[in-house]
């Protein structure tokens, strides 16, 4: 007996896990970032300060990371084909890093790696749309999918706005996945540091003038 829609349902049944959006819609890939945090990292990382920065940055990527730097440093639409390959390998190598012998600094050092890595092909995705959509020649001719990281939507390619062009000129995200750190102004140090010692020096120079004409002047009394 044939039942209507049986084929649609089976077909269903034995395609893989459905890839949505970016990184962070992707819930095998929030599984597995989950796991790492609740049962790797504390077996496996014993020093309390390593166990911290390790959870801190795989909250992050269960949380949002991804989509911050995708709409904090790009417009927060990527190419779809790059993201969804991206999103297979980051279930891999998350999958792996689960089965890892590595403990303590070694293990943290991998998680750190993998965010570095992961982050970098997530940005070729973002770019690559951005400097096509940024193209006001071309951009009304773009014929692939491109996905939202932002709503985890797919949707055609367009123009992007002056603003979303620019947004990369903000300030940069920090991979440490926490306040960004403000880079010292060596010059501006430099400068203060060269301003005083000549201020020393002047006061030094003025001084030994007047204590040698006050010596002089004791000499004619």
């Amino acid at each position: 007996m044939f039942i209507p829609g049986l084929p649609v349902l089976l077909l269903l049944i034995w395609l893989p896990t459905s890839i949505l959006g970016c990184l962070q819609c992707d819930q095998k890939f929030k599984e597995n970032v989950a796991q790492l945090r609740t049962v790797v990292v504390p077996r496996q990382i014993h020093d309390t300060r390593l166990k911290e920065r390790a959870e801190v940055l795989l909250k992050g990527l269960e949380g949002n990371f991804f989509v911050h730097y995708a709409t904090s440093q790009f417009s927060g639409f990527a190419v779809k084909s790059k993201v969804d390959a991206l999103i297979e390998e980051a279930r891999s190598r998350t999958a792996t890093l689960l089965r890892t012998p590595a403990e303590d600094l070694a293990l943290l050092d991998k998680l750190v790696t993998f965010r570095r890595k992961t982050t970098m092909k997530l940005k070729q995705a973002l770019k690559e749309h951005q400097v096509k959509a940024c193209d006001k020649e071309g951009c009304g001719w773009l014929k692939y999918k491109v996905i939202n990281c932002k709503s985890c939507q797919e949707t055609l390619p367009s123009c992007l706005t002056l603003s979303q062009c620019f947004v990369d000129s903000q300030e940069r995200l920090s991979l440490r996945y926490g306040k960004p750190l403000k880079d010292p102004n060596i010059a501006r140090t430099g400068v203060a540091i060269v301003l005083c010692m000549g201020g020393v020096l002047f006061l030094v120079t003025i001084s030994v003038i007047v204590v040698y004409w006050r010596n002089r002047l004791f000499e004619f009394v």
